[in-house]
């Protein structure tokens, strides 16, 4: 489940999910809602960016 989660290709579609959310919530809502909306958006994705970056190790095959 972690190396899900680590993959760049789930936090590349987690970036575009969360930001469209956050554009939705703009366009849709108002009020209290569409700041909790973008309030738990921007969060998730600061949380992404603050992850640990994935890491491609190579296996030495010499040794």
């Amino acid at each position: 489940m972690m190396s899900l989660i680590q993959s760049k290709t789930f936090k590349a579609v987690a970036i575009i999910c969360l930001c469209i959310i956050a554009v939705v919530a703009s366009v849709q809502t108002s009020g209290l809602t569409r700041a909790v909306i973008e309030l738990l958006a921007f969060g998730g994705l600061i949380a992404l960016a603050l992850a640990k970056p994935y890491i491609q190790q190579e296996i030495n095959e010499e040794e």
